[in-house]
C-alpha cells in the first residue's frame, strides 16, 4: 500500500475510533468516513465529518480514494460490507497498530484490524475482515479464518483453528489444540477446553453449549 495514498473508513461506532487512531499512528491518510445511518451524516468522529455510504460510496473511487477498511464490529455485516466494497473496485487494507508484536512469519489478509498489545506468534495464519483486539494473545500455529473477532484480553493456545464469523469473547482462553467452528459464540471468560462445533454458543468455566444455531 502506498501510504500516500487515501483511505476511507466504513463506519462510525466505537470502533472506527479505534481504527481511525491505529491509521493514524501508521501515517496514513483518511480521506472520509462513512456510515450507513444517515442519522449520523454531517457529525463528526475523531475530527472527521461523516458521510452517509449510501450517497458517496460509489464516487470516492473518482476521488481517487481507492483503499478502504471496514471499522464495524459486527461479524457477518463487516464481511458483508467488505464484499459489497471489493465488488465495487475497492481495495481492501490491514490496519496494524505499531504496538503489537506481530512474528515475522505471520500472515495476516486484508481487512483485518490488530490492535494496541496483540502478540501473535509464528506461523500463524490470520484471515481476512479479523478484529484482534486489545491485548489479545494468538500463540503458533493458529489458523484464524475470516471475519473473526477475538475480543479484548483473550487468549489462544497454540494449534488453535477458529472458524469464519466466530467471536471469542472478553477474557476467554482456549488451550492448545482446540478446534472452534464457524459462526460460534464463545462467552466472556469462558475457557474452552474442548472442540466446539459450528453455530453453537458456548459459556462458562470450562466452556459447555448452551445454545445451537437452529
Amino acid at each position: 500500500m502506498n501510504e500516500k495514498e487515501k483511505i476511507f473508513v466504513y463506519g462510525a461506532g466505537g470502533h472506527a475510533k479505534v481504527v481511525i487512531d491505529i491509521l493514524e499512528c501508521r501515517g496514513l491518510t483518511i480521506g472520509a468516513v462513512l456510515d450507513d445511518d444517515e442519522r449520523l451524516a454531517g457529525k463528526e468522529i475523531m475530527g472527521y465529518k461523516i458521510l452517509p455510504a449510501t450517497d458517496v460510496l460509489q464516487s470516492l473511487i473518482h476521488q481517487n480514494i481507492r483503499q478502504g477498511i471496514i471499522a464495524i464490529g459486527d461479524n457477518q455485516v463487516r464481511e458483508n460490507k467488505a464484499k459489497l466494497i471489493q465488488s465495487l473496485g475497492y481495495e481492501l487494507v490491514a490496519a496494524v497498530h505499531p504496538q503489537a508484536v506481530i512474528a515475522k512469519t505471520v500472515r495476516i489478509g486484508v481487512g483485518t484490524v490488530v490492535m494496541a498489545g496483540v502478540v501473535v506468534n509464528s506461523d500463524t495464519v490470520i484471515g481476512e475482515n479479523v478484529i484482534l483486539n486489545t491485548g489479545c494473545t494468538v500463540d503458533h500455529d493458529c489458523v484464524i479464518g475470516n471475519a473473526v473477532h477475538i475480543s479484548p484480553g483473550t487468549h489462544l493456545g497454540g494449534n488453535v483453528a477458529v472458524g469464519e464469523r466466530t467471536q471469542v469473547g472478553i477474557g476467554a482462553a482456549v488451550l492448545p489444540n482446540i478446534r472452534i467452528g464457524c459462526d460460534v459464540r464463545v462467552g466472556g471468560g469462558a475457557a474452552v477446553i474442548r472442540d466446539l462445533p459450528d453455530g453453537v454458543t458456548a459459556v462458562g468455566v470450562p466452556a459447555r453449549v448452551i445454545r445451537t444455531r437452529v
